[in-house]
């Protein structure tokens, strides 16, 4: 924010940090988004999706020898912070697409606040795990569940508190809730896959996201000896 000059908001930290992720928003989609990319891998995200009684919970679930394809992914969810053409909320769908691994996959889904169903909060059919990968429409980013599947009234709003987690099969029927009031939803999600699961060992192992590396300069000409030399200096 100081760095581009943009106005820092004051005051209670939760309603300031919603304001300055608005200014930062208006200012600068692509900058938004590397904020959010960038925060989703700070060290406290993966000690909070290690946290041991997380793994507790999973083991109880089935997850003997748990791996992780994907990194965490950090979700803020406003009125205000609407991106232009991106995302704000899925509509039904399977997590199964998007990672394809264990048949017992784990998707956890940790809030940073009470989450309530006036809060962009998500919706699931409970049980609907047990029918399997269902047929429907793969679109850019999700799987679209065919509507034949399920009921209007099916979908149950997932109400969670601060420091709880919600924990759902990959196969489980859910959408985001676009009912939302002033506030600001954060809340980080991850899956907990299992290399023991049999099916997975014997498909030796599929994964759905690869590993890619830009290897040209992403910015030219940096950095200079004078900077490299003052960084070591300074520690």
């Amino acid at each position: 924010m100081e760095r581009r000059k943009l106005p820092v908001a004051e005051g209670e930290r939760l309603t300031a940090l919603h304001d300055n992720m608005a200014q930062l928003l208006q200012a600068d989609v692509q900058l938004y988004l590397a904020t959010l990319r960038m925060c989703s891998k700070l060290y406290g995200v993966y000690q909070l999706m290690t946290a041991p009684r997380l793994r507790g919970a999973v083991e109880d679930l089935g997850v003997q020898t748990p791996l992780f394809q994907t990194t965490p992914v950090l979700h803020l969810m406003a009125r205000r912070l609407v991106i232009p053409g991106g995302y704000q909320g899925f509509d039904v769908h399977q997590d199964w697409t998007s990672v394809q691994g264990s048949l017992d996959t784990v998707t956890t889904w940790i809030p940073f606040m009470d989450i309530d169903p006036n809060l962009y909060t998500m919706e699931v059919v409970p049980g609907s795990h047990l029918n399997g990968l269902l047929s429907g429409v793969q679109e850019p980013n999700i799987f679209r569940v065919d509507e034949k599947h399920y009921k209007e009234e099916q979908f149950v709003p997932v109400q969670v508190r601060k420091s709880g987690v919600c924990l759902m099969s990959n196969f489980t029927v859910h959408r985001s809730s676009r009912r939302g009031d002033d506030r600001m939803r954060i809340s980080v999600s991850g899956r907990y896959e299992n290399a023991s699961e049999p099916t997975f060992v014997e498909r030796e192992y599929p994964f759905t996201q690869g590993k890619s590396l830009h290897r040209g300069f992403i910015t030219e000409n940096f950095p200079a000896e004078g900077q490299v030399r003052k960084v070591f200096q300074e520690n």
